[in-house]
């Protein structure tokens, strides 16, 4: 996939069939969007490409923001999906302030589409004011045509990701990761602890994100799979303030299971894929030890052929 960051010229895509969107989780509802405009485009004899913005409107306008995907994570899934170009456009407080139609304009000039696949409720330009008619009815003006994709439900709702990120906030890590199609997942590098889990038999790795927009699901203890150096371990992940031994400051630790090497301040990747339980004080360490046993059991059980 070919990432594009600067719009300030034409972009050269073959005939290209576009989608538009912050694409933050890439859920099953922006898998639709997505495999829609791969499918699209080889009908085509086309190039596939997403206009997204960086960095998120959210972050630039000020607004709280808790992002399912980093810049990086989101890359790498929209590129499994089959997209051939990624195009960036660089999010500032003057680009926010673009009208619908100068928005509209812009895209044309830079990209020339010759198809845009756009979801059911897709909004676009300053305050979001461009709807799927003045798409259409511009599609008209400069010669692409236009294509709606309805939305996925989740029960009585439709899927987006104010909802994974509810999902995410209670713990539900497993419908989280069923509405993303990909168990939700943490990045980021291995740093020195307290070593009292290794004290304790059950030695973790110390996960620093660095992202500072990432959202961290609810405190709790879950199954997990550790990726390192590109192969895929079990384990269980600790999310909380490890109020047994006192530290009150935020960690994410993972047991990684049948591995002992040293991995410090290399990258690794945990994927959530079910909650076991909440964190919880204990009267001693050995409480807190059998506890540990117990945890590995159900994570093993969770884990199993997966």
């Amino acid at each position: 996939m070919k990432i594009i960051t600067d719009i300030s010229a034409p972009i050269k895509i073959n005939n290209p069939v576009i989608t538009i969107g912050t694409f933050d989780g890439v859920h099953a509802g922006h898998r639709v969007i997505l495999g829609e405009t791969v499918r699209q485009a080889v009908a085509n004899n086309s190039d596939s490409a997403v206009v997204t913005f960086y960095p998120h409107p959210r972050i630039v306008l000020g607004q709280e923001v808790s992002l399912l995907n980093t810049r990086t994570e989101k890359r790498s899934i929209i590129e499994n999906i089959g997209i051939t170009h990624l195009i960036e456009i660089p999010f500032t407080v003057k680009f926010s302030d673009l009208k619908a139609e100068e928005f509209i304009k812009l895209l044309v000039d830079i990209i020339n589409p010759s198809v845009v696949i756009i979801g059911y409720d897709h909004g676009f330009g300053r305050n979001r004011s461009g709807n799927l008619q003045q798409l259409i009815e511009s599609g008209n003006q400069y010669g692409f045509k236009v294509i709606k994709v309805d939305a996925i439900e989740y029960g009585i709702q439709k899927v987006s990701s104010s909802i994974i990120r509810t999902l995410l906030l209670e713990g539900d890590v497993k419908k989280a990761g069923e509405l993303l199609c990909l168990p939700y997942e943490v990045s980021g590098s291995v740093i020195r602890g307290n070593q009292i889990g290794k004290r304790l038999g059950y030695p973790t790795a110390n996960l620093f994100i660095e992202d500072p927009y990432k959202l961290i699901p609810s405190m709790g203890v879950y199954a997990s799979k550790v990726l390192i150096r590109n192969k895929e371990y079990d384990g269980m992940t600790n999310i909380g303030i490890r109020p047994t031994i006192n530290t009150h400051q935020l960690t994410i630790e993972t047991n990684i299971f049948d591995f002992d090497e040293d991995i410090y301040y290399e990258k690794i990747t945990v994927r959530l894929i079910d909650r076991i339980r909440d964190e919880q004080k204990f009267d001693n360490l050995e409480s807190l030890i059998e506890q540990l046993k117990k945890d590995r059991f159900s994570s093993e059980k969770i884990l199993k052929g997966r």
